[in-house]
């Protein structure tokens, strides 16, 4: 509810008005001249002219304030710019999301696929077509609030060797104009509560140079990446605020072994760039519209297991060869079918390397090597004596 404004302010020729008398004449005259909506994301109240529709809504600073209060004192309206302010940081103006408004006002789509031709100006290859369109399902389904279970967990990467490839730039174009406001391209993993409120403000969060990211900030990164309600205090507010997330993760490289976890891998689907991207813009109202359309028909949002299963395999060119990784396959290989090996435990293997190698195994540990040996995908066996792994040692290699 508005304060009560002191009915010494707003005397005027013919007597002290009722306050709310004053505040009604004064609604009544800005509405008239002006579109308000309070933004739901930001927290403040936009406007735009009535004469001009198609102007983009301005934020209401200080200016503005005084401005409405001098346009309505010379329309006969006896206010004050503390009025005025009142009024328009009250739950007297319509609040407005600016997702929820955009994916409420789609046309009805027209049934023709625009998001296969989308997904093939990257790539042609069936897993990268049909993993984009799953993700841009994710994209609209955040937007839509319908994401409060699972979140859209999985970033495309777009890779390339060269630069001008317009890789940023198709990033961008993703975007309907409506929404430009809430693309970003830079994402400092560094303030984890700041991540956590860019999740809740931005729609599309491009993670440009996505090589630039330390492998220590991976965990940090997928931890986000797979929230769906973030805890943050915003800032001048004593309590914490609880909201849903609402953007999705899209990221670009020019360094092809990127990928530093292959457990994790399933978090990023890579497609490398052979050819210069068409960046024309697509009918976004359209684009959208289809998802919604699939989203409303029950088509699934989120990644099965089996699919990132195939995402985890398709990645295998992207990945950065960890140190211990490389000294175990220079050391040991698996056995063919009917050949002779020996059993080893993780331990055995981690003592190994870690004897011969001491330098290079600085910083890894048994359990590290452990889960290297499973995102390998050797099997493990279990005994009496605990689990090992049957393996043939490497001629070149010290007797073990």
């Amino acid at each position: 509810m508005a304060e009560t404004i002191d009915e010494k302010a707003v005397s005027g020729k013919s007597g002290r008005k009722k306050p709310e008398n004053m505040l009604e004449a004064l609604q009544c005259f800005l509405t008239a001249r002006y579109d308000f909506r309070y933004n739901l994301l930001t927290e403040q109240t936009e406007y735009r002219g009535k004469e001009m529709p198609d102007e983009e809504y301005g934020i209401v600073a200080q200016r503005d304030l005084n401005t409405f209060c001098l346009e309505a004192r010379t329309g006969g309206i006896n206010c004050w710019d503390k009025d005025v302010s009142r009024l328009l940081h009250s739950r007297k103006v319509e609040n407005y999301h600016p997702f929820l408004h955009y994916m409420n006002h789609l046309p009805q789509w027209d049934g023709v696929d625009r998001v296969t031709p989308l997904a093939m100006r990257i790539s042609r290859k069936p897993m990268w077509v049909k993993g984009f369109h799953r993700w841009m399902l994710g994209v609209a389904a955040q937007w839509l609030g319908q994401a409060q279970d699972c979140a859209n967990a999985v970033a495309p990467m777009l890779v390339s060797r060269e630069q001008g490839k317009r890789k940023s730039s198709f990033c961008k174009i993703l975007m309907p104009k409506e929404l430009t406001p809430y693309y970003i391209d830079k994402f400092d993993l560094t303030s984890e509560s700041g991540c956590e409120q860019k999740l809740s403000l931005f729609g599309l969060i491009n993670m440009d140079e996505f090589d630039k990211y330390r492998a220590g900030q991976m965990p940090a990164l997928k931890n986000l990446m797979q929230m769906t309600t973030l805890t943050f205090r915003r800032a001048h507010r004593p309590a914490f605020s609880h909201l849903p997330r609402i953007a999705s993760f899209i990221g670009t490289s020019n360094m092809t072994d990127l990928l530093t976890d292959p457990t994790g891998s399933r978090r990023f689907l890579c497609a490398e760039v052979d050819d210069k991207i068409d960046c024309t813009p697509p009918d976004h109202a359209q684009l959208f519209a289809q998802l919604k359309a699939e989203l409303v028909g029950g088509e699934r949002y989120w990644f099965s297991e089996e699919e990132e299963k195939e995402i985890q395999h398709s990645n295998r060119n992207f990945y950065k060869m960890p140190a211990e990784q490389e000294l175990f396959l220079r050391c040991f290989r698996m056995p063919q079918k009917g050949e002779l090996s020996k059993p080893y435990t993780t331990t055995d293997l981690f003592n190994y390397l870690q004897k011969h190698y001491p330098a290079a195994m600085r910083g890894v540990t048994p359990n590290r090597l452990g889960r290297m040996m499973v995102a390998l995908g050797i099997q493990r066996i279990h005994t009496e004596y605990g689990n090992v792994y049957r393996l043939v040692k490497l001629k070149d290699s010290s007797a073990a």
